[in-house]
Order: C-alpha cells, then sequence, then structure tokens
C-alpha cells in the first residue's frame, strides 16, 4: 500500500517516466520529420490502418529501441495510439503473435465476450494477421 498522497504519487510517477524515457535517449523529432512519418502511408496507422490526424500519431519503432533498434527516422512508423501501446517493446513478428492470442485471451478471461460470442454478436475469424504497410497493392 502507498503511502503518499495521490498529487505526490503522480509526481513519483512523472519523475519516473521522465528517467525512464532518457535512458533511451530518444530523439525529439521536428514537425518536418514528424509530417514526413506521417505521411509515410498517407495518414494510416502501420499496422490497423485507421487513419490518423498528425496531432494524434504515435511514432513506432519498427524494431524497438530496447531490442537495438536506431533512433533514425528509418527505423519509424507512423501508429495509432492503441497499436503503438499493444506494440509496446515488441518486435513486428512478436506484435503479430501476440494479437494472434488475444481471442484465447478474451475466450479465458472475458464472460462478456463468451456471452457475445456464443449469441452471434461478435464473430471470431481466425484469419492471419496481415498488417496494414504489408498489404501494399492490395490497398
Amino acid at each position: 500500500v502507498c503511502c503518499c498522497d495521490p498529487a505526490e504519487k503522480k509526481q513519483i510517477k512523472k519523475k519516473t517516466w521522465s528517467w525512464l524515457m532518457m535512458s533511451i535517449n530518444r530523439k525529439r523529432l521536428s514537425k518536418k520529420e514528424r509530417e514526413a512519418i506521417h505521411a509515410m502511408f498517407e495518414g494510416h496507422c502501420t499496422y490497423c490502418g485507421k487513419i490518423i490526424q498528425l496531432d494524434e500519431m504515435q511514432v513506432d519503432h519498427k524494431i524497438p529501441l530496447r531490442k537495438g533498434g536506431a533512433d533514425e527516422l528509418e527505423n519509424m512508423y507512423p501508429s495509432c495510439r492503441s497499436c503503438n501501446n499493444y506494440k509496446a517493446t515488441l518486435t513486428i513478428e512478436e506484435f503479430r503473435e501476440y494479437l494472434s492470442r488475444i481471442h484465447d485471451r478474451l475466450v479465458r478471461d472475458s464472460v462478456a465476450y463468451n456471452v457475445a460470442e456464443r449469441y452471434g454478436i461478435v464473430k471470431y475469424t481466425p484469419e492471419p494477421i496481415v498488417f496494414y504497410f504489408e498489404k501494399g497493392d492490395q490497398l
């Protein structure tokens, strides 16, 4: 149990996040660089294909910094918030594998999902995970 009041707890979390980000030593992107990344897939998330505005775009490292990826434009993709959060420090193939197991976790952990599946409200389709950037000519 934390003895800190909520404001103090928030400050500790903010300092911890700042320290973590400094330890990774991430590059600060210029507006021009962010625009170039956003334009890579014409304003779509690299992974799910959702249209994202420049101001809501998150920049993902294809090869995560924690796994030896470079903090350079060649290693950066435009991403929506949810894909970037889910991918976190996974490689693209690890992310694909993680997504392919979501159904199993939902069946195991979610009563609402199980009911929705039984009543046909949601339908599981065990298709291979193909990211937006991989679709190429299919777009």
